[in-house]
């Protein structure tokens, strides 16, 4: 990456950073001090101040520290004075076992805004939820490692930087209704979603977002396609896909790792047979840059946004003063 004067504008912004699911770790289940560091490293050549919590560096069996300590560590991070950016090392898994755990009421008057993915779906959604805030999916203290251009010009907005539109080819498969196949076409909705498996897990929980009208964003990783195919018919079935107005799709790296004869199930046939399963109002539309990937957007989750659609691009928006800040 170029060093501090590329992003010499984020410089000073502090950003607490804290251990919500598991840390680094090595092939042997040590921590990967060399990993964190280096992350650190980076940050701090993009002019960033980050903030340890007082617990990063627990490991309790699995997890980062107990559940208490990572929640305890979580809310700090939500509710410290004079803090910029509150953004978890990692995702992996532990998340949703703290969600019970938090103060809600507290979490509604904080100010600080948050980033995170994967793993931390589930505090974007519960967080937009319980306390209609928002707040953003995008990259994670682990992003740094090893972190993509495009995705750190689509990380600014989470300082009120404004890289513009994005915009996107999309995909071949799911097709698109014959209605959508020309033109232009515009549709506004709620913009919200994240990891799959994180969004099909909160079914029927208080901690996913009613929305209708929606335009949700839906990634995966290491995922088979068949299992894709499952997690989106417990949405399809739960009445979520039909109530949207757009379905995003984004990465879903190794979904066709488990292909194994010809006919078997694979990401593209996945997505046709959702597709056919939705009212035609519905769009799906892929090719979203974000997911499990180092070329990786920053979306807002619960804000008002804008799709457009024109000769195989799309292209999303959303007003800087109705996102996270």
């Amino acid at each position: 990456m170029r060093r501090a004067g590329a992003f010499e504008r984020w410089a000073g912004k502090r950003v607490a950073i804290f251990a919500p699911s598991y840390q680094f770790l090595t092939r042997t289940g040590d921590i990967h001090h060399a990993r964190r560091e280096a992350a650190l490293e980076n940050c701090r050549r993009c002019g960033l101040e980050p903030v340890l919590l007082e617990h990063l560096l627990e490991q309790t069996g699995r997890f980062a520290g107990s559940d208490q300590v990572r929640a305890a560590d979580l809310m700090r991070a939500l509710t410290m004075p004079e803090i910029d950016l509150a953004m978890p090392i990692r995702g992996g898994y532990g998340m949703t076992r703290l969600l019970p755990l938090l103060d809600w009421s507290v979490l509604a008057e904080a100010k600080t805004p948050i980033v995170g993915f994967s793993d931390f779906t589930a505090l974007n959604l519960a967080l937009f939820a319980q306390t209609g805030r928002a707040s953003w999916h995008g990259p994670m203290l682990g992003s740094f490692a090893n972190p993509d251009r495009f995705a750190l010009e689509r990380f600014g907005v989470v300082f009120g930087d404004e890289p513009g539109p994005l915009a996107w080819r999309h995909g071949r498969a799911p097709k698109l209704p014959d209605w959508a196949r020309t033109g232009v076409h515009a549709l506004e909705g709620t913009l919200w979603g994240g990891n799959l498996a994180l969004v099909s897990s909160l079914v029927g929980s208080p901690w996913l977002p009613e929305v209708s009208d929606g335009i949700l964003f839906l990634e995966d990783v290491d995922e088979a396609a068949y299992r894709v195919e499952r997690m989106l018919l417990t949405l399809l079935d739960a009445g979520i896909l039909e109530r949207q107005r757009a379905i995003l799709l984004g990465d879903f790296a190794g979904a066709n790792n488990a292909w194994r004869f010809p006919g078997d199930a694979t990401l593209a046939r996945v997505f046709d047979y959702i597709r056919s399963r939705l009212p035609e109002r519905v769009l799906m539309v892929s090719g979203l840059p974000f997911g499990h990937v180092p070329h990786q957007a920053t979306l807002p989750v619960g804000v008002a946004a804008h799709l457009t659609l024109e000769a195989g691009s799309a292209k999303l928006t959303w007003s800087s003063a109705s996102a996270v800040r």
